[in-house]
């Protein structure tokens, strides 16, 4: 694997298959789906076989690509939203899913052809949910709409959102519930609600406004301390001790992690002793985590935000140990304090001020600079499938497999420290 600022692109013989997710929330924000977002490959290069085209074949790559990974390291046994082309539904290609586990999402450039209408009542009458993408009232579109439970309408490009309600209301009439897609702003998350959309996806829920800034909790103030005296060599046992001792769920939580069958140690009941057996260094990680874990609990946006911290940090940990340069555990600490704004409502320079960092790590955080600047770039782009510039970035094909394994290892480590 290879990071660079040059515009280098890899050889049009690789194939990639990059698969991301965004979630999709409901109007209390509880998170209740993920879209699932790929590329099969970076053109369509392959020649036709048959009668089947080059997009049919990149769709079936991709539909393939997220059945070996496995939807369940995706989503956590959420429901996934699938894109499916015009291809992908007349060869059926979706039915490799379990209709349960998917909404079938029709791009916006499936139309209501005699064709289509047909493949959309089979799959209807096989049990699955089809979702219309970019939505925009056409007529077009009429036929589709009596098979459609779910239809998307980007909202970004229109002025006030509130004049959509009309349309909004046609299409509850029919029982079909409407999903406002790149809401970007608090402002227009609230135009959405009061237009009647009941489905909600976009940036808001990665933004700092979305986690209202409050000042840093008894608990977090703690593990900050923790976390100085883990890095100062100084600091006895016993000032560990004492620092744990000041939070009783925070001992609570050490003595989990310590009883955890990945360190063996069934049965520790002794601070001092869980400290010794965990080690300075792995226990430094864990209250990291557990520092995220402790903004989960405000809100389900908080918790999915508290996930995308997680999934982020481990996703540039295992891309560097498959080959970039550089320290797997300090790209772990780049990728998962660099959603530490977000999560504690605090300005990035105020969060460094409470934290042992590298200078390193503080100038890809501060200025995206430094060794660890590139593999922070990666991360942003593929979780925003800005596919073009992970193209850019990384000449890797194993991504996919790496981000479902981060996504798995997340949901892992927050369950130990929560439940």
């Amino acid at each position: 694997m290879r990071f660079t600022d040059v515009d280098v692109t890899p050889p049009p013989t690789a194939q990639h298959v990059f698969i991301a997710r965004q979630p999709i929330f409901d109007g209390r924000d509880r998170r209740v789906a993920y879209e699932l977002l790929y590329r099969a490959s970076r053109e369509a290069t392959h020649a036709y076989v048959g009668d089947v085209s080059p997009a049919l074949m990149c769709g079936d790559t991709a539909l393939h690509a997220l059945l070996s990974i496995g939807l369940e390291k995706l989503t956590a046994g959420t429901r996934a939203y699938v894109n499916v082309t015009e291809e992908h539904l007349l060869g059926e290609l979706y039915k490799i899913f379990d209709p349960a586990a998917v909404v079938l999402e029709l791009l916006e450039t499936v139309d209501g052809s005699p064709a289509v209408v047909d493949a959309c009542q089979r799959a209807v009458a096989d049990g699955y949910t089809l979702a219309l993408d970019d939505y925009d009232g056409r007529a077009s579109l009429d036929p589709l709409l009596a098979f459609a439970k779910i239809v998307k309408v980007d909202v970004l490009a229109t002025p006030d959102i509130r004049t959509l309600a009309p349309m909004v209301a046609a299409l509850n009439a029919r029982g079909i519930t409407v999903l406002a897609e790149r809401v970007e702003t608090q402002e227009a998350l609230a135009a959405a609600r009061d237009a009647g959309f009941a489905l909600f996806q976009g940036y808001v829920y990665s933004r700092p406004e979305t986690l209202d800034g409050r000042a840093v909790n008894v608990q977090q103030a703690t593990v900050f301390h923790i976390m100085a005296l883990l890095n100062e060599p100084d600091a006895t046992d016993g000032a560990l001790e004492e620092a744990f001792r000041s939070h009783p769920s925070l001992s609570l939580s050490l003595l989990r992690i310590v009883n955890s069958a990945s360190f063996g140690g069934r049965g520790v009941d002794s601070i001092p002793y869980a400290i010794r057996l965990v080690g300075r260094e792995a226990l430094s990680r864990w209250m990291l985590i557990m520092l995220v874990a402790s903004v989960g609990s405000r809100s389900p946006v908080a918790h999915e935000a508290v996930m995308e911290a997680l999934v982020r940090g481990r996703f540039c940990e295992t891309v560097t140990a498959q080959g970039a340069s550089g320290d797997p555990a300090a790209r772990f600490l780049v990728g998962l304090l660099s959603r530490m704004d977000t999560l504690l409502g605090l300005p990035m320079a105020q969060v460094l001020e409470r934290l042992p960092v590298s200078n390193d790590v503080r100038d890809a955080l501060l200025e995206g600079t430094g060794p660890h600047a590139g593999v922070l770039r990666l991360a942003d782009a593929y979780e925003s499938a800005e596919w073009a510039m992970v193209d850019m970035l990384a000449t890797d094909t194993q991504l996919s497999s790496l981000y479902a394994e981060a996504v798995t290892w997340a949901n892992e480590r927050l369950a130990k420290i929560t439940s």
